[in-house]
């Protein structure tokens, strides 16, 4: 499936009556979760999406709620039965949807007219002009950004990912803060520092928000402002993964990446204490800088851009840092610094990163042969028949 977004050009009516649906979308989520916490609190008992998809008419039957499409508010309840399930595999438990946060509702029926979407109960919406959205729509998202309002629509079309015409071609890629990325080849891509950049206009912006009363108009303003200042930064940095995983699109056939937890990576440090019970440093004022770096360099949304433009393929990340290209030697005595590498058993040198980045595609390399054998191995194994008992030949 494919996601295309459209910017719509919208009048006052179609924004008033689009914000209104939000807004009942928002409460319908709050009530289903409120639903589920008493029901447990009281009873320990959990309600079903089903139970509260079929409270639905009941609440419809208020004006206001039932000028909202029925389809957009059981997809609220399937949201929200999404937060769930993902509390129960070990995330945050679900919250309450807020009116800065909860800017968004779904539609299950789209058709597409020229350059005009038609969604139900509203009609027409004008979108502007872009390239043609091949497909089958699926669902069509609304989304109310500092922007303006766009619609995600997921189609059931395909993306061709056009090849270069040697399949065996193939890339490792270290990444790293000092510099974004380093392949095998000896590409060094300077790390950009987005947030660095616009760091000082940031402060600023926090500083004078922080400076005015909360909810008057000028603090709104004044929100806006930062908010959108961020939405530069967001739109800068996309910018950049686009084109940097376009450029290795169309010279690779192949990406090895180290299967990095960028989630585990940037995560606070755990808090520490001594005997006496007292909390002692852990290291995390360091470690924040660390983790604003990571995050900004985006190298989870560089995987996730490079994984529908090329084939990716990940490798263990273990001591691909010490481990020695030539040789496999591996101990921590082979990083001399950050970006020196000089191996304690063969004598081989080179850049940390560019070492690293050769291991990466040897193991990728390695990985992609045995399963390749592996899969001749079971495709040629029924020609030669199989014999259960050899007593009966």
């Amino acid at each position: 499936m494919l996601t295309h977004k459209r910017k719509l050009i919208l009048n006052q009516a179609q924004q008033s009556r689009i914000d209104g649906w939000i807004g009942v979308c928002r409460l319908v989520y709050n009530m289903g979760l409120e639903i589920r916490i008493a029901s447990w609190k009281s009873r320990q008992k959990f309600v079903s999406k089903f139970e509260l998809i079929n409270q639905l008419p009941e609440l419809r039957k208020i004006e206001w709620i039932a000028d909202a499409p029925a389809d957009s508010l059981q997809a609220v309840i399937e949201r929200l039965d999404k937060s769930y399930q993902k509390f129960f595999k070990g995330g945050g438990f679900p919250k309450w949807a807020g009116r800065r946060k909860y800017n968004s509702m779904l539609f299950k029926r789209a058709t597409l007219e020229s350059n005009k979407i038609k969604l139900p109960k509203i009609g027409l919406l004008k979108m502007f002009k872009d390239s043609e959205i091949p497909g089958n729509i699926k669902t069509v998202t609304i989304k109310k950004e500092l922007t303006g309002y766009f619609a995600y629509i997921v189609t059931d079309a395909v993306k061709e990912i056009s090849r270069p015409i040697g399949e065996n071609q193939a890339v490792g890629i270290d990444m790293g803060i000092s510099s974004f990325c380093v392949t095998s080849d000896g590409h060094v891509v300077e790390n950009p520092r987005h947030f660095k950049k616009y760091e000082r206009k940031l402060r600023i912006e926090g500083r004078s928000l922080s400076r005015k009363k909360k909810g008057s108009s000028r603090w709104k303003k004044q929100a806006r402002k930062l908010g959108l200042l961020h939405h530069k930064i967001g739109n800068v940095r996309k910018d950049f993964l686009h084109k940097e995983s376009t450029k290795l699109a169309a010279k690779y056939s192949t990406v090895y990446l180290e299967d990095l937890k960028v989630g585990n990576m940037s995560r606070k440090a755990k808090p520490q204490q001594d005997e006496s019970g007292a909390f002692i440093p852990n290291g995390q004022s360091a470690k924040s800088g660390l983790n604003r770096s990571i995050l900004d360099a985006g190298w989870g949304m560089y995987r996730e851009m490079l994984e529908y433009k090329i084939t990716v393929e990940t490798v263990n990340p273990k001591h691909t840092s010490q481990e020695c290209f030539i040789c496999g030697h591996i101990s921590p005595d082979n990083r001399k610094s950050q970006s020196v590498f000089e191996c304690t058993n063969c004598g081989h040198s080179d850049h940390a990163d560019s070492n690293a980045s050769k291991v990466i595609k040897g193991r990728g390399t390695a990985h992609s042969r045995e399963r390749k054998s592996l899969d001749y191995a079971l495709a040629v194994e029924p020609s030669f028949g199989y014999v259960s008992n050899p007593r009966r030949r």
